[in-house]
């Protein structure tokens, strides 16, 4: 069945037009919520799955772009990167935890349960320049060390598996793996496509959607291409749907979503969305995409049955 479209949610406009990162707060109690980054506003929107409404916002972020959420430890992170910080909620009631100075520009965020370790990807000052890693311990809330980066970072994501970060590095054209016990980096991948830039573990793979038009797919282990698949524009945001193994490539142009299989190594489908639409967010539960359309100001839902 090909992804269709059946709603439409409104988001109430900001200063200007923009959404970025988004994540999904999955709870049995009091239902699942989006929760995006809405940077022209300056603050987080909430969206309730089971009705797909706007619900609230969380303000006072200036310039949000990152959006990261740990379901087991009810927390919820973001990026602020006009104030070159990272705030620190509980999930489940909304509760600020407490903001921290990191690097200049902090974009990409992933998590380290094990160690409550989070780690934020600063572009620098000027954006591209002298880009950084701040690591925070979220309990102390300080920063324990910081990593100097060869380049602009991108998306990150934790592997439990191998108890590393994985980010994308958009020139150099590589993925950089970051050890949890020490936090070094300590090799490279080469990605055989222009800026590197959206990011996904699926088992032993690493799907990294890069600005060349290319959705590359690399054994995390060894670094070695298994396949690489056509995109029809530069991309951003990927999500993955574990029961359905679809992955969702977001494409702000033209405006569409791409998606592939992640057992076959396919691409199945694209679907139109809008121009701009460069970022989504899943429910795996419902199977539901949104993406977020900055033209329109709001997020169309799409099933995948």
């Amino acid at each position: 069945m090909p992804l269709t479209r059946t709603d439409f949610i409104a988001i109430p406009p900001g200063r200007g037009p923009g959404f970025d990162h988004a994540d999904v707060y999955r709870s049995s109690s009091d239902g699942s919520r989006i929760y995006v980054a809405h940077t022209g506003a300056d603050r987080v929107d909430v969206i309730d799955c089971a009705t797909n409404a706007w619900l609230r916002s969380l303000p006072d972020h200036p310039a949000v772009a990152g959006m990261l959420i740990d379901n087991e430890d009810d927390l919820l992170f973001t990026s602020d990167r006009a104030s070159s910080q990272v705030s620190v909620y509980r999930c489940s009631d909304e509760k600020l935890l407490g903001r921290v100075d990191v690097g200049e520009h902090p974009s990409g965020l992933a998590f380290d349960p094990a160690r409550a370790h989070l780690l934020s990807f600063n572009l620098g000052e000027p954006p591209g320049q002298n880009c950084t890693a701040s690591v925070v311990d979220v309990h102390s809330q300080q920063i324990i060390v910081s990593l100097d980066l060869p380049g602009r970072p991108r998306w990150a994501a934790y592997d439990a598996e191998t108890d590393q970060v994985f980010v994308n590095i958009r020139e150099p054209a590589q993925i950089l793996p970051i050890g949890g016990d020490s936090p070094a980096v300590r090799r490279a991948i080469d990605v055989p496509a222009d800026g590197p830039h959206g990011l996904c573990i699926v088992g032993e793979r690493l799907w990294c959607a890069a600005d060349g038009s290319a959705l590359v797919v690399l054994d995390r282990d060894s670094g070695h291409v298994d396949a690489i698949l056509p995109l029809p524009g530069a991309p951003d945001v990927v999500m993955h749907d574990p029961e359905l193994h679809h992955l969702y490539v977001a494409i702000g142009g033209p405006g569409v979503i791409l998606v592939a299989d992640t057992e076959a190594v396919e691409v199945i489908e694209t679907v139109t969305t809008e121009p701009g639409a460069h970022t989504l967010a899943i429910d795996p539960d419902r199977h539901a995409v949104y993406a977020f359309s900055p033209a329109s100001c709001g997020a169309a839902v799409y099933l995948d049955q």
